[in-house]
């Protein structure tokens, strides 16, 4: 596991055009590091960068690289639930995240929905990926029900992460609590489970859906255009044989 970024020079490496493609999973906020550890010790085969505002749960994450973000601004405590203060951090250290993510042909972005650092900086994260050429999905984990304060945010969250991603993948967590657990950390730990596992299914076919950007790049370099006429489908995953949408 490496160190807090900035150390060390970035994880991709060159590879040829029409080679495998190089993939990162992006772990931004409380939830997606969570699930960024689990595929860590599962030696996911991508990369694993995990982004945090709280410094002390991204120290206890498992991560290839680990990115800081913002200590100017929360002093190491988190965003405390504010997005508009998870947005800001990213929109800081840009630079930053642009270096880590640079190389990549496809990156995942895995965050939870609600609260502040995974509501905010993942639709940030999701545009610098844009701007530096790599194609980005997103997994966007969704608040139970009765967590009334985390819907609006959660929300709008996904909104602004539909609009700039080619796929969004959502998950409900409320679908865990009619399956039978009886606690929430169960039911967490059965969501997280699903999700690690939906991940690894994602980067399976990762080769086949970096293709087409991969001739793209050949054909035309290093552009980035935005693909803002795409479609932007919503993949829904299962459970136990649940939906999960």
């Amino acid at each position: 596991m490496s160190g807090i970024a900035g150390m060390g020079n970035d994880i991709a490496s060159d590879i040829a055009i029409g080679g495998d493609p190089r993939i990162a999973v992006i772990a931004v906020g409380g939830a997606g590091c969570r699930i960024a550890s689990a595929l860590y010790e599962r030696a996911c085969r991508a990369d694993i960068i995990a982004i945090n505002t709280d410094r002390e749960a991204l120290q206890q994450t498992s991560a290839d690289r680990r990115i800081y973000i913002c200590k100017a601004v929360t002093q190491g405590l988190g965003t405390r639930g504010d997005a508009a203060l998870g947005k800001k951090c990213a929109q800081i250290h840009e630079d930053e995240i642009m270096a880590a993510v640079r190389g990549y042909d496809y990156a995942l972005i895995v965050a939870g929905m609600g609260g502040g650092t995974g509501t905010g900086a993942a639709p940030v994260i999701a545009e610098l990926c844009d701007r530096v050429g790599v194609d980005a999905s997103a997994m966007a984990i969704m608040p139970f029900s009765f967590e009334s304060d985390r819907a609006f945010k959660a929300a709008e969250g996904y909104r602004r992460l539909h609009s700039i991603c080619k796929t969004v993948i959502k998950v409900n967590n409320e679908n865990a609590l009619s399956m039978g657990y009886r606690t929430m950390d169960e039911a967490l730990r059965a969501v997280d489970a699903a999700v690690v596992n939906l991940i690894f299914g994602f980067i399976e076919d990762a080769p086949i859906i970096s293709s087409e950007h991969l001739a793209r790049k050949a054909a035309a370099g290093s552009s980035s255009a935005k693909r803002s006429g795409d479609s932007v489908p919503e993949t829904v995953g299962s459970l136990s044989g649940k939906t999960l949408s």
